[in-house]
């Protein structure tokens, strides 16, 4: 009774089902991994940056951009230590430039922005090329059409 039970078709759909469990599985573990490992670099950036300031306690006014390069040729401190800056005021008021890195999940947001645009561009351009390509096909069987029609 048991062997009935049991056929092929649903041994396969159980190893199927328990592949993708097992999969998904993984998956979540190592995402939580490393959202924890970018909370742990997070929190070492904001500290080393909090050093970099003048104040003990202040708000961010901007998120961390990039110097230019007019900054950077003129060595102004707060972009020498790694290129990037942010906006940032005291608690008394005052407002100022500090460092700061770009944090390791900017860094991957920017990526995959990157690669879905990259994708859109080669998907965009695949469909030009099939669609000129089906038009030249068809102007093609045209010209044969009319020269079979024609006795040629």
């Amino acid at each position: 009774m048991m062997i009935e039970v049991l056929t092929k078709r649903r041994i396969a759909v159980f190893a199927v089902f328990l592949a993708l469990f097992t999969i998904a599985g993984l998956l979540l573990r190592s995402h939580w991994e490393y959202t924890r490992l970018l909370a742990i670099q997070e929190a070492q950036i904001r500290s080393k940056a909090k050093k970099a300031s003048s104040c003990a306690n202040y708000t961010s006014l901007s998120q961390c951009q990039r110097c230019p390069k007019e900054e950077l040729r003129q060595l102004v401190p707060y972009c020498m230590q790694t290129g990037h800056k942010e906006l940032i005021r005291c608690d008394n008021g005052k407002e100022e430039f500090i460092w700061c890195d770009i944090s390791p999940a900017i860094e991957e947001r920017d990526f995959w922005k990157f690669q879905i645009c990259t994708l859109v561009l080669g998907l965009s351009s695949y469909t030009v090329v099939y669609l000129r390509q089906k038009k030249l096909d068809k102007i093609l069987m045209e010209k044969i059409n009319r020269q079979i029609a024609s006795g040629v």
